[in-house]
């Protein structure tokens, strides 16, 4: 499933990618590379049919150059994701590499499969190539993003009553939880914490976050929580800068 053509020509989708890209530094997260050096596009982990590309949680999407990004899409020969399948000793060179751009003559044959390329037959060398471990910038980046995104979409929310009669929509990660009040696009959230042993929670600040959705609600404050909690400093700094493009703009 892919969005229409026509929707990416949309002011919506240009400033949403344009987040997307300022929160990765406005590198590619596969390769490296920035946009002096080539066209950097946005790329989305899922694709929800009737939801614009601009609708979707900041974590939902990637930053990648149009290479990578067509790698993933398997429009080129990946260079990733590859899986060994067998090994068949030949007994001679009598095996011919199937990697694009080889075709060397091989006599052990490696049987990959790839899910958006299928099978391909690679000699030694070429296995090597395709197997290696994602390059991307920071696993933890994309660790992340990934945390991020499963929690905005598959949490669990309950309703809660305050002792006020105050209305919100709580979910609970780990021991703390989050609570969202409001609505209609005047929400606020507040984090509830509790320490390991201890019976009672800690209530925080109400953070107001009008104009937003609540489902960029659920990722602002998710991401919150996990920058609270974090002892990492490159982890803080990745969350600061999603946090950062969630509170920018509407």
């Amino acid at each position: 499933m892919r969005h229409s053509k026509n929707l990416y020509v949309n002011k919506n989708w240009f400033a949403f990618s344009e987040k997307v890209k300022r929160r990765d530094g406005f590198k590619c997260l596969q390769c490296g590379r920035g946009a002096g050096e080539v066209a950097l596009q946005v790329h989305h982990k899922i694709y929800v049919v009737g939801k614009a590309p601009w609708e979707y949680a900041l974590s939902d999407c990637l930053t990648l150059c149009k290479g990578c990004h067509a790698k993933e899409h398997g429009y080129i020969e990946p260079d990733r994701g590859w899986v060994l399948l067998s090994i068949d000793d030949l007994g001679g060179l009598d095996g011919t590499c199937e990697r694009k751009g080889c075709g060397a003559d091989i006599r052990y044959e490696h049987l990959t499969y790839h899910p958006k390329w299928g099978y391909m037959v690679v000699g030694s060398t070429c296995i090597e190539h395709l197997s290696q471990e994602d390059r991307l910038l920071s696993d933890s980046v994309l660790h992340l993003y990934q945390a991020v995104s499963r929690f905005v979409h598959k949490s669990d929310w309950k309703e809660g009553l305050t002792k006020n009669g105050r209305s919100y929509i709580f979910s609970s990660w780990g021991r703390h939880q989050i609570r969202i009040y409001g609505d209609n696009n005047l929400h606020s959230f507040q984090l509830v914490l509790k320490d390991k042993g201890v019976r009672w929670y800690q209530y925080g600040d109400f953070i107001r976050v009008p104009g937003k959705s609540t489902m960029t609600v659920k990722e602002m404050a998710y991401t919150a929580l996990r920058g609270f909690l974090s002892d990492r400093e490159s982890e803080k700094e990745v969350l600061r800068n999603l946090y950062r493009e969630l509170k920018r703009g509407k």
